[in-house]
């Protein structure tokens, strides 16, 4: 916009917000927890731009553009981090492996980037420059998955998208009787993450997984806890956790393979047959995982006292173990919201959109559509925070998983197929099946 104002002064330039009611908006606020460096990589009608260039104003000079390809594009977007002027990533950037044939290896964005970012012994200006850091990674991300991007968009005969020859003729054939031009159509294959195919197939996968061992029996959320001693020992100087988002996510893949391990090794729930998991980024930077599992006949939790053996939504008596009475106050607890504090995110119409406060219930009932209404007995009134809560705040938990990961793990029961469906509203995940 500055620059089409510089060349066109007499250019009226204005900026509309539209609102779509029928869009979650809740996806478009401002983080609110945390100050996140985060990009919006869109071009015109919500497609990824083919060119990026990053604008230069040299003192005295008109703009000049450099495009991200260029080795001098890190240094001169941040100076700060390459104090010598050393130039990053280019295209003719060459790996010689320490053997007897020297053999060259061509170097791509991502094993560049992934060796800037490994921690090595020393001081790092890199790891120690906060949101500039933060920064460093949005970039180096928007420009790999640019690059991905413009070579699907350069090489579509190499994909065969003449096999969607239907799909062409359809579209040529609305734009012919709206009197409308057709553009350029590009196809993202399935093994581009993210991709309309790539989702619509895991989904399938996922299905025919449901009608080989059945529908899932429980389903876990597992959010990284920046509290963590592994994350918080890391720290360095005044970091704070948030300035170090590749410690936070490193950590979390060792807790999350650690979990899985406890479920299909140990079997602490019984024999899993199969398992589906995505894993999420939230505005706070911090991920999470969604888990679904499908347990054997002998495993299944049929009636309510197996439900209450996995699962339970009340607070734990501190007198006789005070550790987990103090994770469920910090961890299990949902907002407060409603009456007792109306200006809760959860808020819609007037209603928390998650149906908190529960019902008080002095016993479980089973299956009720495809979700048990847990146990949740009256008791005395819990201080959390400023509020004085009961066991209808508290989210599912099962006791074992939060005293030993220190963290969110919300457990539920479930009997339905809507789970999966939950699952693809995100992006990333990984699906395997298990024998007996």
């Amino acid at each position: 916009m500055h620059r089409l104002v510089q060349e066109h002064p007499t250019t009226s330039v204005k900026m509309v917000f539209l609102e779509d009611k029928n869009l979650d908006m809740r996806r478009y606020n401002a983080p609110t927890l945390c100050t996140e460096v985060t990009a919006i990589f869109v071009g015109d009608n919500g497609e990824s731009p083919a060119n990026r260039d990053i604008c230069v104003y040299p003192v005295g000079d008109t703009c000049q553009s450099i495009s991200p390809l260029n080795q001098c594009c890190d240094p001169v977007t941040d100076p700060l981090l390459f104090p010598r002027g050393e130039c990053s990533w280019n295209s003719g950037m060459e790996h010689v492996e320490e053997r007897r044939t020297a053999k060259r290896t061509r170097v791509t964005q991502l094993q560049y980037y992934a060796y800037r970012l490994s921690q090595r012994n020393g001081f790092s200006i890199l790891h120690n420059s906060g949101k500039l850091f933060q920064q460093y990674i949005v970039d180096a991300y928007v420009k790999t998955e640019g690059s991905r991007l413009h070579f699907l968009r350069q090489n579509q005969k190499d994909l065969r998208i003449e096999l969607y020859r239907g799909l062409l003729d359809a579209l040529e054939c609305r734009a012919h009787n709206e009197n409308i031009c057709t553009g350029k159509l590009i196809i993202l294959p399935s093994s581009f993450q993210g991709s309309p195919r790539h989702m619509q197939q895991n989904y399938q996968d996922a299905m025919a997984m449901v009608r080989k061992f059945g529908k899932p029996n429980l389903f876990l959320t597992f959010t990284c806890n920046p509290s963590w001693s592994e994350i918080l020992n890391s720290m360095e100087g005044v970091q704070s956790p948030e300035d170090r988002p590749d410690i936070i996510v490193r950590v979390f893949n060792k807790k999350l393979k650690e979990l899985l391990e406890d479920i299909f090794k140990h079997g602490i729930f019984g024999t899993v047959l199969a398992y589906i998991y995505v894993i999420e980024f939230q505005k706070r930077g911090l991920p999470h995982a969604h888990i679904l599992l499908t347990l054997d006949s002998e495993s299944k939790i049929r009636i309510k006292d197996d439900i209450d053996k996995f699962v339970s939504t009340e607070f734990p008596d501190p007198c006789t173990d005070l550790r987990l009475f103090q994770i469920v106050t910090k961890c299990m607890v949902h907002g407060p919201c409603g009456t007792i504090n109306i200006n809760s995110p959860f808020m819609r119409d007037g209603q928390c959109w998650k149906s908190f406060p529960k019902q008080f219930k002095d016993d479980t009932e089973e299956n009720v559509n495809g979700y048990p209404i847990y146990r949740r007995r009256a008791t005395e009134l819990v201080q959390v925070g400023k509020y004085s809560i009961d066991n209808r705040w508290v989210v599912p938990y099962n006791p074992w998983l939060l005293k030993k990961f220190n963290a969110h793990i919300n457990v539920e029961v479930c009997a339905s197929v809507k789970s999966v469906k939950y699952l693809y509203m995100y992006t990333k995940n990984m699906m395997k099946p298990r024998s007996k």
